[in-house]
């Protein structure tokens, strides 16, 4: 018998003849062990790589920084890549981690607006043409299409923090990705990017796990696209999407874009629509794109909405800020059982002023309750908090 096999039988004898709790505890003790030699492991990896990040990043620092502040803020003539390959001091990182570095470093000083005050001017040609000639774009072009996730993601976020000058056809594995986060990443970005169809995957519904910090990173992307030429009417993506929270998203941009020229279907789709969400979505946006009829559409369905729907359509009224909608308050104040309304109607009255406290006050002298009492009390009281 081998000493190994020995002690192993010993001690397994002994730790048989334990209670039950001993037992337990032992176990747990050994697992707590192993946690804590495992979390010191990844401590050390972890401080290890950020060391190592941080001797990178001041190397590249050290080689690139000046010589880059010179080309992007204050050599007022456009270079070109012959211009640079003729720069003995510039020379093309060869190795990953330096083009990632080099990357970070060009997006950094691009950001820093100190330069300007200095009178200096950021030269956006030779940006793209210094990106160009380091092939930092062929350098995250590589990364979009790695099968980790983790770096296709991180090169996605930076396609977007770069700007122009990479390629479409770059997103085409990942806007098909079977990761949601990483495939709708990719679809913003095709979107922000491709110069022949950017819309392609918002006609068609954008995907079908539309959720609110979608909704939020779409906007941007949409503003951005914007920027370079307005973007089509987007009643007509509507009709082609079941779902409704990207439904009410179109409708909101709608309103974001000041797409006036989409009122018509907006009313027209509010009287078909059985969606309660997409309805109080149409109600605010007609009340940003100043839609004067707004109240006559309300008071049809005011009295029978329900709580939700009544709030999107205050909402709405406060956004149209007409005071065409001041008869219609005091009839809506007692068309709703909603408290919550009250209190809304009654907070939309305080902002017209004269004409609003007249209503205002007319309405305390009818408060039926205690509550009514202290709403209009403290709205009469306070009337522009």
């Amino acid at each position: 018998m081998s000493t190994f096999d020995y002690y192993f039988y010993y001690y397994s004898a002994i730790f048989s003849g334990y209670p039950l709790v001993i037992k337990i505890a032992i176990i747990i003790i050994f697992i707590l062990f192993s946690l804590i030699v495992i979390s010191f492991f990844r401590f050390f990896y972890i401080r290890r790589k950020q060391i190592l990040e941080g001797k990178r990043k001041r190397k590249i620092d050290r080689i690139y920084r000046d010589k880059l502040i010179d080309i992007l803020y204050f050599s007022f003539e456009e270079l070109n890549i012959i211009d640079f390959e003729d720069d003995m001091d510039l020379k093309e990182p060869k190795k990953g981690w330096q083009k990632r570095m080099l990357t970070y470093l060009i997006l950094d000083i691009k950001a820093d607006k100190s330069f300007e005050i200095d009178g200096g001017v950021f030269q956006n040609k030779n940006y793209y043409n210094l990106l160009s000639y380091l092939k930092l774009f062929d350098y995250w072009v590589n990364e979009i299409s790695s099968r980790n996730t983790s770096k296709a993601i991180r090169a996605l976020r930076m396609a977007n923090e770069i700007g122009e000058g990479i390629r479409s056809s770059a997103f085409s594995r990942s806007v098909h990705h079977r990761n949601g986060y990483l495939r709708k990443l990719a679809r913003m970005t095709f979107t922000r990017f491709d110069a022949h169809a950017p819309y392609k995957f918002l006609e068609k519904g954008f995907d079908n796990h539309f959720n609110k910090f979608d909704k939020r990173r779409l906007h941007y992307t949409l503003i951005e696209v914007n920027k370079d030429h307005p973007i089509p009417l987007l009643s007509k993506w509507i009709t082609n999407t079941t779902n409704d929270n990207y439904c009410s998203f179109l409708i909101r941009e709608m309103g974001f874009f000041s797409q006036e020229e989409g009122i018509p279907f907006l009313v027209e789709l509010f009287r078909k629509e059985q969606s309660q969400q997409i309805q109080g979505q149409i109600m605010e946006t007609l009340g940003e794109l100043k839609y004067e009829p707004l109240v006559n559409l309300i008071k049809e369905e005011f009295k029978f909405a329900s709580l939700p729907l009544q709030t999107n359509m205050i909402v709405g009224l406060k956004r149209l800020k007409s005071e065409s909608c001041l008869p219609f308050m005091t009839e809506a104040y007692y068309n709703t059982q909603f408290s919550e309304i009250k209190i809304q109607i009654v907070e939309l009255l305080q902002e017209f002023d004269q004409a609003g406290l007249q209503i205002l006050t007319s309405l305390s002298k009818k408060s039926g309750s205690k509550f009514e009492e202290n709403l209009f009390n403290y709205a009469l009281n306070y009337p522009h908090l």
